[in-house]
């Protein structure tokens, strides 16, 4: 039976979600040839492996104030220098801009490092370095770490570190951020089908999760663009079968020209040795005595059935495996997704919500967690990987701290995210097996046909 979400569901499930930023204010002391200088920092984690960080500090020499911006991207000392440690997160700093002040000559320390808090699981600012080369070895401790919240961002305190004409300050601050819909816009419809393999013994819990988490995120972004329905269905449980999500395609996909279409699936995956086309089969059985060549659909088949429906976004994504049958998801324990921190929302950019939701241009998107003869990692606390990294990912571009989004933009974070994590996650309980590498296969299409 269809459903029309309601107001208390979306509460109910929209706190599981990971927070697309994480803002601190840091202080820590800065050594140089001259003196010990003091420094604060505003840093934006996007928690997508990437961020931007502000240094603000007075030259001892010439007593100018500087201001300087710094690019800010997850390090992997394992690769980079051969030292494990999963307690830390460290962050290079690099390409240095210097705003409205002269490069003092001052060396700048070379890395942020956070570190687990086992009480809480989050990763916490530690401090500075100039090397990761001993990722064990003590830094430069933070001497003051200021969580930001959104209601800490005052006029005031955000001038400490941008300038009136940055684009973080403009879109905060100055840019029109409600744009009212047409009647035509309002009238859009939003439908999700998920197809989600719940009772399965082994990864039926991370589907139920990433099912719950995925309803609750669409509900999320229709209510905020404006648009009139949100309509979902699932097929899951004792109704998970071939001939179900066959007739849920023909029948509640039932879209208008303008309305909007997410089919997604949370299971297992395999590939058919003679079908070369990258997509997976979902293997659509829960008595697995039946024959899994008979009972599956193609994911490329089931694109260009939802395809043919006529919708301007088409998006048709599944968390599953894409390798032979025999293989299965490897499941993983919490921790295996390091990076997990304390956050919160930043405002979502209304412009940026209609370049991803409401552009003319018809689009279709087919994406799956797994490129072929690859595995796709999952977890029974916060689901899959890809699709905790896909509402990451839009979650982040839909932010006003971004501009100019598209599905490509996401798509790329959502594979490097993706690839980055699981290659550095343990794929059991001793440490000795990694997981290996996982990237998601993505495909977007321009028009209806």
């Amino acid at each position: 039976m269809k459903k029309i979400i309601t107001l208390f569901l979306v509460l109910c499930l929209h706190t599981s979600y990971l927070h697309a930023q994480t803002i601190y204010e840091l202080s820590f002391d800065l050594p140089s040839s001259r003196d010990t200088i003091a420094c604060k920092a505003f840093f934006i984690d996007n928690n997508d492996g990437k961020g931007k960080l502000r240094l603000r500090f007075i030259d001892p020499a010439g007593k100018d104030s500087i201001l300087a911006e710094l690019d800010v991207t997850e390090e992997n000392p394992e690769a980079v220098a051969a030292c494990f440690n999963n307690e830390r997160i460290y962050y290079k700093l690099a390409r240095v801009n210097y705003i409205d002040s002269k490069d003092p000559g001052i060396p700048l320390p070379a890395f942020l490092c956070f570190k687990k808090d086992n009480a809480t699981g989050l990763y916490e600012p530690m401090g500075v370095a100039n090397s990761i080369k001993d990722c064990n070895a003590d830094v430069t401790r933070f001497s003051n770490v200021t969580f930001i919240r959104q209601q800490d961002l005052t006029k005031e305190f955000v001038l400490t570190y941008f300038k009136l004409y940055d684009s973080f300050y403009r879109n905060l601050f100055v840019t029109n951020n409600t744009k009212a819909l047409t009647t035509a816009q309002r009238n859009i419809k939003l439908y999700l089908l998920f197809v989600a393999n719940t009772t399965d013994a082994k990864i039926g819990t991370a589907d139920r999760k990433n099912m719950t988490d995925a309803i609750a995120f669409f509900a999320r972004i229709k209510d905020y663009l404006g648009i009139d329905q949100f309509i979902y269905d699932t097929v899951a449980g004792a109704n998970y079968n071939k001939e179900t999500v066959e007739n849920k395609i023909k029948t509640f996909l039932t879209p208008g020209p303008n309305d909007i279409v997410v089919f997604y699936y949370s299971g297992h995956g395999y590939r058919k040795p003679k079908d070369g086309r990258p997509g997976p089969y979902i293997d659509l059985r829960i008595d697995y005595k039946k024959s899994y060549l008979v009972n599956s659909l193609s994911m490329e088949d089931i694109k260009e059935m939802i395809k043919k429906k006529g919708a301007r976004l088409n998006l048709i994504l599944s968390d599953c495996c894409n390798a032979y049958v025999t293989d299965s998801n490897p499941m993983v324990q919490d921790q295996a997704i390091s990076g997990k921190k304390g956050g919160f929302d930043l405002n979502w950019s209304m412009q940026n919500c209609h370049d991803l939701f409401l552009n003319t241009t018809p689009t279709t998107v087919l994406a799956t967690a797994a490129e072929p003869y690859q595995l796709a990692i999952s977890n029974p606390v916060f689901g899959g990987f890809f699709s905790t990294f896909f509402r990451n990912a839009v979650d982040t571009h839909l932010s006003f701290s971004k501009t100019n989004v598209t599905w490509t933009d996401i798509f790329e974070q959502v594979k490097t995210q993706t690839e980055r994590k699981t290659s550095r996650t343990w794929c059991n309980d001793e440490k000795t097996v990694k997981c290996g590498k996982q990237r998601p296969f993505v495909n977007i299409q321009y028009g209806r046909f």
